[in-house]
């Protein structure tokens, strides 16, 4: 019967790990490659300035590269995080349109490496205040394994975007 524990490994034994050798991963071993683009509900990119009524997607990929991969499973978080510039609220995309639409759990290396997560935001959730309102955006990527560990952690600045509310004649 095994027995597993968390660090310290066996402080009671002096001899613990006589044979021990250290293992060195190759340069490249485990690389990840991450993109996050708006687009519009027919896949394009809208531009950087958006009716606050027009729907739209967010699409997160992410490419793992490395053999090692395939021996890592964890569950991933994306989001989007909307900062105003000048007045305005600042906001997690998640907040508005549902953390669980942001995570994929229980993901697994073994059974993939190329991961697409495309997150449809409803019209009118953006706020745009009564004369428009400009956001610096940031895609943010993390991988948690053993439900709290963040074993990997990056971002990706997508620039400003406009959102402007519409008034109908």
């Amino acid at each position: 019967m095994a027995t597993i524990t968390k660090p310290p490994c066996f402080p009671d034994d002096p001899d613990h790990l006589d044979g021990m050798s250290e293992l060195n991963l190759p340069n490249g071993a485990l690389r990840a490659y991450w993109d996050a683009d708006v687009l519009d509900v027919n896949g394009v990119s809208p531009g950087r300035i958006i009716g606050s009524d027009n729907a739209f997607k967010v699409r997160f990929r992410v490419e793992l590269v490395g053999a090692l991969w395939g021996c890592i499973c964890g569950s991933w978080c994306f989001d989007l995080r909307f900062t105003a510039i000048g007045e305005g609220e600042n906001f997690n995309l998640s907040s508005y349109v549902g953390k669980d639409k942001f995570e994929i759990s229980d993901w697994q290396g073994c059974v993939g490496t190329c991961i697409e997560l495309c997150v449809p935001v409803p019209a009118g959730t953006i706020p745009s205040g009564d004369c428009s309102t400009v956001y610096e955006v940031v895609a943010t990527y993390e991988l948690h394994c053993c439900d709290t560990h963040v074993a990997l952690v990056g971002y990706e600045a997508l620039e400003e975007y406009q959102f402007y509310l519409r008034h109908t004649p």
